[in-house]
């Protein structure tokens, strides 16, 4: 996870969320229950420009694990405050709310889970580096000081699920190996530079971001292999 800074509120949102909101409660308070009220209702945001702009707010990426969506899992626009839970209803068509996600984040783990006393980060409001740090040696976020919030991040969007954990593993493995041997061949710092353009391009750019900043901070970092 990584901070994003929000993009501007798309039209279909500019023009329609007020009314869609109201529409959306009085469904619901018709009906008794969200489950209840009927998709039209409650699936006014899934628009285009919403879509497109999301996307390009996180530049492809998922707002949780990072990984490239569209490659091998499908983008979902995802409700930071659950949307099925009574207190959060009326954020259905919040932008601020909104934002965009791997369908195993979103459906997998994070689902309609919230944690009142100490809520998930938000990527687009929070100083993420302030809470989380990812350890290079283990390839697993880690809360800093133990922070609270922190943690619910980490446990409700599954960000140290095996398979994430391993597939980061992997990079750190082979980005030192490289980073070692154009090191050794007096290119260390082109092969850095050329990487800093890269990792937009790949899935987990923040973990480069901390690849490429350990080794520029020292020449041999004591967990190449």
């Amino acid at each position: 996870m990584r901070r994003v800074i929000r993009s501007r509120k798309p039209d279909s949102l500019k023009n329609n969320a007020e009314q869609w909101t109201e529409d959306l409660l009085n469904e619901i308070a018709s009906k008794g229950s969200y489950a209840k009220a009927e998709d039209r209702f409650k699936n006014r945001y899934r628009q285009e420009d919403i879509k497109n702009t999301l996307e390009r707010m996180y530049t492809r990426h998922c707002c949780y694990c990072e990984s490239i969506i569209g490659v091998s899992t499908y983008g979902k626009i995802e409700h930071l405050r659950p949307k099925s839970l009574p207190e959060f209803y009326r954020y259905t068509f919040e932008w601020e709310n909104l934002h965009w996600c791997c369908e195993i984040c979103n459906t997998g783990y994070k689902r309609a889970r919230w944690n009142f006393q100490y809520p998930i980060l938000d990527p687009a409001k929070d100083e993420i580096e302030k809470y989380i740090r990812l350890n290079l040696t283990t390839g697993e976020y880690e809360e800093i000081e133990g922070d609270r919030r922190a943690r619910t991040t980490i446990l409700h969007t599954g960000m140290n699920r095996d398979e994430l954990v391993k597939a980061r593993r992997r990079i750190v493995i082979r980005f030192l190996k490289d980073y070692k041997a154009h090191l050794k061949a007096g290119s260390g710092e082109e092969f850095c530079d050329e990487w800093q353009i890269l990792k937009e391009d790949m899935s987990y750019p923040s973990l480069y971001e901390e690849l490429i900043r350990s080794v520029t901070d020292r020449s041999e970092p004591d967990y190449i292999e």
